[in-house]
């Protein structure tokens, strides 16, 4: 005798095949439209912090500026390159000028410490900031965290150097004592 409650195998096939696609269609749906619109309504509270070095003094890059971080390669120096751009190298299959902070910020430079003898493997973050990319050159990756307490709005009331520039702000850290140095990734374009 036929059951009329019973499904067959090709409806119930049919119908796990629809929710597949509902799923799917949901999940894509929410990629392309809502993630564009919440990343847009994000602040850089909503993204943790790169912390790095330079000659032991540590600073902090917003997350949402980083592309990638990578081991430093090799270096193809650039003629009349101004003294804080050592060349170009590649990341990820294209190729990227690079900035030596250390350069910029009047602590010597890259090619300086790496003739010296310091055999250290320094560290590049790609950075983009208004649809530029640059690989900027820093001694170490010390960590990635979230950060809430800044000491004031514009570290140019508060200290009086040249760098204050490069400086947005001045972050106090969980546990640590010194100061962390934030940067203003837009004023890294330096061509």
């Amino acid at each position: 005798m036929y059951n009329s409650n019973k499904k067959s195998a090709d409806d119930l096939s049919d119908e796990i095949l629809r929710d597949k696609l509902r799923a799917e269609l949901r999940e894509e749906i929410k990629r392309e439209f809502l993630s564009e619109e919440s990343e847009q309504n994000r602040s850089e509270d909503d993204y943790p912090w790169i912390v790095f070095s330079l000659d032991g003094t540590e600073y902090g890059v917003n997350s949402r500026h980083v592309l990638s971080i990578e081991i430093l390669g090799s270096i193809t120096p650039l003629v009349d390159a101004s003294g804080c751009c050592p060349g170009i190298t590649r990341s990820r299959g294209e190729m990227i000028e690079l900035l030596d902070l250390r350069a910029l910020f009047g602590l010597g430079d890259y090619i300086t410490a790496k003739a010296g003898g310091k055999d250290e493997q320094y560290m590049m973050m790609v950075i983009e900031t208004n649809g530029v990319k640059l690989g900027v050159i820093v001694d170490k990756i010390v960590s990635v965290e979230y950060i809430t307490h800044f000491e004031n709005s514009d570290v140019s009331d508060s200290v009086n150097t040249v760098s204050s520039k490069y400086i947005r702000q001045i972050a106090r850290r969980e546990k640590q004592d010194k100061p962390l140095l934030i940067l203003k990734p837009e004023s890294l374009n330096v061509s």
